[in-house]
């Protein structure tokens, strides 16, 4: 059963001891001796008064290798074996005989230390969810707050010029700007990855219209390699009054994505090109007989700009033995149905009916059925040679 501890038998109730890297005590004041039983425990290891958990902290604070000093509850096992829970606070230090060490300065449990041990714990969870995560996260604070009050093109000044500097960076962050080998993303220049450009300057824009909370909002950044990279950004901003004080979010790199699309639009600008440019007429109708599409030889052959033809349909223009569902059947059938034979139609025109030949095939997009339709003029010599062929086999 664990004991509850007297109260400290000293005045300020503080209690202070250096530990070393290699486990042992290197001192101890008064205080704390005291406290433990009175025995001598310099030179002896630490893990004879720390508890399992203690240890545990104790060992990170050493990995950690920082000399910024750190909050933390740490229980101590008396020589009764009375518990006696503290907080302490720990600062790593160079000791010349004994190399790195910790000093822990402890109080007891229920001091207003508490809650700012609390709150160290707690920054530590969230800081290694964040340090561990796959996705690049930021955050970014000013040495003098931005005045979100001023012109628009006054805060976008501000951000790039109010001392920006980077506040956290996960390892992510460094891998996807390729950090130069042994340098810390977070001491490096906020410009160097984030420059003042004309696309950046515009992300700038569209965040402070967002009064700074945005999801996928695009900017170009520099990586160390010296390329630009199209990236989006998820972002969210600590205001205070008019002053925004920090912002921060995740970033991915789509420049990929942002490449493919381009090729994609060339691709398709190409064909668009290529289709419009055909010397026969092409069309495109839906399963209704609306034109979806109609090539500039389908324009000059229905005397139609193509912004009025699509407004026009099938039956409206084209005059088939069959019927358009007919062409549609004919054309599912297979890539060398009847449909793909040439057939004969009339167009009809405000100056009279063209004989045409066609031939149809059907495709699918987005789920929908359409039909192609390529028509050929029908030259009148060839009509004619065709009604003397018909009569003389008659004959």
């Amino acid at each position: 059963m664990t004991r509850t501890p007297p109260p400290f038998p000293f005045k300020s109730g503080r209690m202070v001891d250096v530990l070393s890297s290699d486990g042992s005590f290197v001192s101890m004041d008064d205080a704390q001796a005291a406290r433990l039983g009175g025995a001598d425990l310099v030179g002896q290891p630490w893990a004879r008064v720390y508890t399992l958990e203690a240890r545990e902290r104790i060992a990170a604070q050493f990995s950690l290798l920082s000399p910024l000093p750190r909050v933390l509850p740490l229980t101590l096992r008396a020589a009764d074996g009375t518990l006696v829970p503290t907080t302490a606070v720990a600062e790593l230090f160079d000791n010349p005989g004994r190399g790195l060490c910790l000093r822990l300065c402890k109080w007891p449990a229920g001091s207003d230390l508490d809650d700012v041990a609390t709150l160290a714990e707690a920054n530590e969870v969230l800081s290694g969810i964040v340090a561990a995560s796959a996705d690049a996260g930021w955050c970014m604070e000013w040495a003098d707050p931005v005045d979100l009050s001023a012109p628009e093109h006054e805060i976008v000044r501000q951000v790039f010029e109010n001392g920006p500097r980077w506040r956290f960076c996960n390892d992510a962050m460094a891998r996807l700007y390729r950090t130069p080998p042994g340098a810390d993303f977070n001491d490096r220049p906020v410009a160097e990855t984030f420059p003042r450009t004309p696309e950046n300057e515009d992300f700038i824009r569209r965040l402070i219209r967002a009064d700074f909370d945005m999801n996928g909002s695009p900017s170009r950044d520099l990586r160390y390699d010296g390329l630009f990279i199209d990236v989006e950004n998820d972002v969210r901003g600590h205001i205070r009054g008019n002053r925004l004080f920090r912002m921060w979010g995740t970033v991915r790199d789509v420049s990929k994505h942002i490449r493919r699309e381009t090729e994609l639009r060339d691709e398709i600008a190409f064909l668009q090109v290529v289709l419009a440019a055909l010397p026969d007429p092409v069309l495109v109708l839906d399963s209704e007989g609306s034109m979806v599409f109609a090539n500039m030889a389908a324009e000059a052959l229905f005397e139609t700009p193509s912004d009025r033809l699509s407004l026009r349909r099938f039956d409206d223009l084209i005059e088939v033995a069959g019927s358009l569902a007919g062409l549609f059947a004919d054309a599912r059938v297979s890539a060398v149905s009847t449909a793909r034979e040439p057939f004969v139609a009339q167009v009809r025109l405000p100056g009279g009916r063209v004989k045409v030949e066609g031939t149809a095939q059907t495709f699918g997009m987005r789920g929908d059925t359409l039909l192609a339709v390529c028509l050929r003029h029908v030259p009148r010599a060839v009509e004619r040679g065709a009604r003397l062929s018909a009569i003389v086999g008659g004959g």
